[in-house]
């Protein structure tokens, strides 16, 4: 099985290369040329592992790491740069990026710290359990159901257009549907108050309700 690589690399012709080596690799490689254009991506598609450059025109690598862990919290991430410190380091660790290489490095290091962040994190990560209680619950009703299917056919959805949406008038009781959600790990939540399915919810959308 393929791992599936979100790539955030503003110089072209390293992305490029590193597109073509980690695709002969066999990753499933899809390329961005900022970290706008990968959270995009990641919104609308689920993915093993993300390398972010740490220096990019708008979003830098080091902040699209929250954004990329609230769509994803399961999603590994590497930071890449060509200027590494000690200092520099840390504060991705800290941020949320499970391994840190410095440029140049070389392609076969890169694909071997790519597979043991995966490696690494799926031992970590329990595997869904889709007769949970919690999903179970989420996806008894009809009207949760509704909002998980509006979700992925729309992807981001604000409050009051999924309530037109589903059909449901009464917000405080539309409300406690989304908090069983997001409760249950289907549905997040962003600052913007917008939700979306996560990789989770994706994955149930999948193999349950369609």
């Amino acid at each position: 099985m393929s791992l599936k690589l979100l790539l955030a690399e503003d110089d072209f012709d390293l992305r490029e290369v590193i597109t073509e080596a980690l695709t002969l690799d066999g990753f499933e490689v899809t390329a961005c040329e900022s970290a706008e254009q990968a959270i995009s991506c990641a919104m609308r598609h689920s993915y093993d592992i993300a390398l972010l450059d740490f220096v990019m025109g708008g979003i830098s690598g080091i902040d699209a790491i929250a954004v990329l862990k609230q769509t994803d919290p399961n999603i590994g991430i590497v930071i890449v740069t060509a200027f590494g410190t000690i200092d520099t380091a840390v504060d991705a660790m800290k941020k949320g990026a499970d391994e840190f290489l410095t440029k140049p490095f070389n392609l076969q290091t890169l694909s071997v710290t790519l597979k043991k962040v995966h490696a690494e994190k799926s031992l970590k990560s329990p595997p869904v359990d889709k007769d949970s209680d919690l999903v179970f619950s989420a996806l008894s009703n009809p009207i949760r159901r509704n909002v998980i299917y509006q979700l992925n056919i729309h992807q981001r959805l604000k409050f009051m257009d999924l309530c037109r949406l589903v059909g449901i008038k009464d917000h405080t009781k539309f409300n406690f549907h989304l908090r069983q959600l997001i409760k249950s790990g289907l549905v997040s939540k962003d600052d913007e108050k917008t939700y979306f399915l996560t990789k989770v919810g994706i994955d149930i959308e999948s193999r349950i309700l369609m």
